[in-house]
């Protein structure tokens, strides 16, 4: 039997009036504010944590899966920052970089654009007055407040605002509603990397044939290793590692300093817009992390001296609600290249048909899984339209990052971070845009938000 109270009305202040209000300051919400401000809006950008990343640093996904010649934008000046700091490794099919400069360099980005930033701070519910949104309600440290806005972008990751304000949305798979597996990464110190590349050269048939997961330049710094099949297998027979458990991937790989991280766990069946189902995946996510501690140090060679240096503070969340807007992306339009003439992104992908990364089925990196066995892809391109940021129903809003309109199967082309960075810099842009003008995004100029976007770097044509 469901038990309600009734909460008194009350009177919020607003604490702030902007043109542009970013929510979620992960990927997406890094480009849409930078992009925002420099395009002369006013940006409020809105983050539960004390700092910027989401994914790239919470979560410590530190692999951005594209070769530095496919970034552009907001994207390029990221990884130019990392490098220059150290913190990232140039020349390879993806890209390394160190989570604790990402934050710095982030940070830096948006202070530098004239961004205002709000940390510590969750979305609580819509301002919305008819079909109009008008910013949202937040609660933090300092209480309930309002924060109001011409224009709204959403990117929380989850489609938080835009299915609180009434947008529809659709949750994980279109046929069954399955969402892929959630996972805790953690890091690795004192490892002897050189040792774990020569197992694994002398070892091939023990690995994934793909090229861009199996990566061995000691020469130039660049690792990345998928595979250990065999060890895992007879860990898993023994119940020393847990049922999914069919294969270790290593990456954001420093040889220099013997550092690597764990990307292996992998929870199933739960959803990510649940505060119970994060909650419990959170707890089996370090129950397999510990396992996999000891795995590696009592199996793999090179990990013998290893301890964990941390682990991540958020759990990784790869599928959750997807905004239906204007354009309807699928993994058809993709693979069929087609162009729109409302293209805002040109983005890379090492993918193809018929590869089912992070199945919400189970049995990843399995004998019976191909995408981490034995297949192999190019670089493929494939472009965004603007239709697929501006949700039905709801003016006043702009999505951005794995939220946008789009299938089950064409979010997994989308979703890569340095992808939300870019799409993140249209829907700000946009915004700003549109908040200048006075008219609702999904009315704006989409030559003259193609012209800003090229002025800042973005360019909806070929870059490779």
């Amino acid at each position: 039997m469901e038990r309600w109270i009734e909460e008194p009305a009350r009177r919020i202040p607003v604490v702030r009036d902007v043109d542009v209000l970013v929510v979620g300051g992960g990927a997406a919400g890094i480009g849409a504010a930078v992009g925002a401000s420099r395009a002369g809006a006013r940006t409020l950008l809105v983050e539960r944590n004390g700092f910027l990343g989401g994914v790239a640093t919470a979560v410590m996904m530190t692999t951005w899966n594209v070769p530095s010649r496919c970034l552009g934008g907001i994207s390029r000046e990221l990884f130019e920052g990392l490098l220059e700091r150290g913190g990232a490794i140039d020349g390879g099919p993806t890209i390394p970089y160190d989570p604790e400069t990402f934050k710095d360099v982030a940070e830096g980005a948006c202070l530098e654009a004239g961004v205002e930033l709000l940390y510590y701070t969750w979305m609580a519910a819509p301002l919305r007055d008819g079909d109009t949104l008008h910013g949202v309600v937040v609660e933090n440290k300092s209480g309930r407040q309002a924060l109001a806005a011409r224009v709204t972008v959403d990117c929380s990751g989850d489609a938080d605002v835009a299915a609180a304000a009434g947008v529809p949305c659709v949750k994980g798979r279109e046929k069954d509603g399955k969402m892929r597996p959630l996972t805790i990464l953690f890091r690795l110190g004192n490892v002897d990397i050189r040792r774990v590349v020569e197992y694994a050269r002398t070892h091939p048939e023990q690995f994934t044939a793909d090229p861009n997961f199996q990566i061995l330049d000691l020469d130039r710094g660049l690792v990345r290793i998928s595979g250990f099949f065999d060890l895992v297998a007879e860990a898993r027979a023994r119940g020393e590692l847990d049922k999914d458990c069919h294969y270790i991937r290593f990456e954001g790989v420093f040889p220099d300093r013997g550092t690597l991280f764990v990307n292996t766990t992998r929870v199933y069946g739960r959803d990510g817009t649940s505060a119970s189902d994060l909650t419990e995946g959170s707890i089996e996510g370090r129950r397999q992390m510990d396992q996999l501690l000891r795995f590696l140090v009592l199996k793999v060679p090179g990990c013998e001296r290893a301890f964990r240096i941390d682990a991540s503070s958020a759990i990784g969340v790869r599928e959750t609600r997807r905004i239906r807007g204007e354009h309807l992306l699928t993994e058809e339009d993709i693979l069929a290249g087609r162009a729109y003439h409302d293209t805002v992104v040109k983005a890379w992908r090492h993918h193809g048909e018929g590869r089912n990364w992070h199945s919400p089925d189970g049995a990843e990196g399995a004998p019976s899984d191909p995408t981490y066995r034995t297949m192999t892809t190019g670089l493929q391109s494939f472009e965004i339209p603007y239709g697929c940021l501006v949700p039905l129903e709801v003016e006043g809003l702009v999505a951005a990052g794995r939220i946008i309109s789009q299938t089950h199967e064409a979010d997994m082309w989308t979703r890569g971070m340095y992808c939300c960075v870019m799409t993140g810099q249209c829907a700000g842009v946009a915004a700003a845009l549109a908040a200048r003008d006075g008219v609702a995004p999904r009315r704006l100029s989409v030559p003259a938000l193609q012209r800003e976007l090229r002025r800042q770097g973005l360019d909806p044509g070929p870059r490779a």
